[in-house]
């Protein structure tokens, strides 16, 4: 199998894994300050909305990562490629938030949703390309966030709170997106083209990626009408706080990748993830654990504390989807993603079956023992089919 053909010219291998870190962390920075924002400028039943809204976005756009970026950066397909087909997946990603828009009633969110499209493109080069060029968008994320800040508080001073505000984010960002969103070649034609040739690979791997979001996504909007007001915005919450160690999942993801599609990975690497794995639990519960502080309500008025339940089911879903990177990784560069999507499917079973159990949704802890039994059955799927599955034959060069 070929290396991935992002750039990789420059720098010590260190360095590179500190640009995309660095990457990382300010896209999860910017996720952070989004909500930390609208949580105080929003009405408090808008921000229930946006929190429906942005997690099905987060969601699809990794869906739009599992069959377009992590294709290129595991070797399977090319980076030109990869561009058109990701042309694609964004239209279909608009489309669909466009419709979760229509579903919450809120115009607002239909205007943001136009948006998306150019963040998806955009969201494609920076996951590829960042390896390379991270001091490029560094800065350029750092501008977009600027800008974006400014624009929304200054609006919010100007008029007060208004499910509006949020345009002053998606609108803004929008133009600055689609100059780095990459262009081809083809367009909407090539990318079904390039997809349509890679549909063995991809369609498990879509219905996995589009399976990933739907327990948090549907335990959400359970929530937010079961519950009392509130309720889906402070769940939503909970994953704005593990920010941080989003942060490292998405970076370890990309890295990962990059060093699967050289070759098999180590027993020894495979020890050392444990260890992390352990470590990822004991640092979401402790910074859970800063919502049953006074810190909490006075930096989000209204938002009350996690009971330990809850702290406790969203740190144990963190750690098992971090448990999952590495027999998700070899799987992919192995070209088994039939296994991928089984093993996603049965996660979904057990994610709906707890579901079932815990009717109604009136709590956060709700959430994220929903998500967590998801992840846990979705980490043991996959560890089975590395084991006991036989690997099927690589390809050695990426195609489409």
């Amino acid at each position: 199998m070929t290396s991935p053909p992002t750039s990789t010219r420059s720098g010590s291998r260190i360095g590179r894994g500190l640009g995309v870190v660095l990457v990382q962390a300010l896209n999860s920075a910017t996720t952070v300050a989004q909500m930390a924002m609208f949580a105080v400028v929003l009405p408090r039943g808008d921000f229930d909305d946006y929190a429906v809204w942005i997690t099905s976005n987060m969601f699809l756009v990794g869906l739009g990562q599992a069959i377009g970026t992590d294709r290129v950066i595991i070797g399977r397909r090319t980076e030109a490629d990869g561009v058109r087909s990701a042309q694609v997946i964004a239209l279909a990603v608009m489309v669909a938030q466009l419709g979760v828009a229509l579903a919450l009633d809120n115009p607002a969110l239909m205007v943001c949703s136009v948006a998306v499209f150019c963040y998806t493109t955009y969201d494609f080069q920076r996951f590829v390309r960042c390896f390379g060029e991270a001091s490029r968008f560094l800065r350029y994320d750092l501008g977009v966030l600027a800008a974006q800040v400014v624009v929304t508080v200054g609006v919010w001073v100007l008029v007060g709170d208004s499910a509006w505000l949020v345009l002053g984010w998606w609108v803004v960002g929008a133009p600055a997106w689609l100059v780095l969103s990459g262009r081809e070649r083809g367009g909407v034609r090539a990318g079904l083209q390039v997809l349509r040739a890679d549909l063995r690979e991809c369609l498990p791997l879509l219905g996995d990626a589009a399976l990933a979001g739907v327990p948090l996504v549907v335990a959400l909007a359970l929530v937010r009408a079961q519950g009392a007001e509130g309720d889906a915005s402070a769940a939503r919450m909970a994953f704005t706080i593990l920010g941080p160690i989003t942060v490292l999942g998405i970076s370890a993801r990309r890295m990962v990748y990059q060093r699967t599609a050289a070759g098999p990975l180590s027993a020894g690497f495979a020890l050392k993830w444990a260890v992390v794995v352990v470590v990822t639990f004991f640092g979401c519960a402790a910074l859970l654990s800063l919502t049953r502080t006074p810190l909490y309500p006075w930096a989000f008025p209204g938002f009350l504390g996690l009971t330990w339940w809850a702290i406790l089911g969203f740190s144990t879903n963190h750690a098992a989807m971090f448990s999952t990177l590495l027999p998700a990784a070899t799987l992919r560069a192995e070209q088994r993603s039939l296994q991928v999507g089984i093993a996603r499917v049965l996660a979904t079973l057990s994610a709906a079956g707890v579901g079932v159990f815990l009717l109604p949704f009136d709590a956060a802890s709700d959430v994220a023992w929903c998500v967590a039994a998801g992840s846990i059955a979705y980490a043991g799927s996959l560890y089975v089919a590395r084991s006991l599955t036989p690997r099927a034959d690589v390809a050695s060069a990426p195609g489409p």
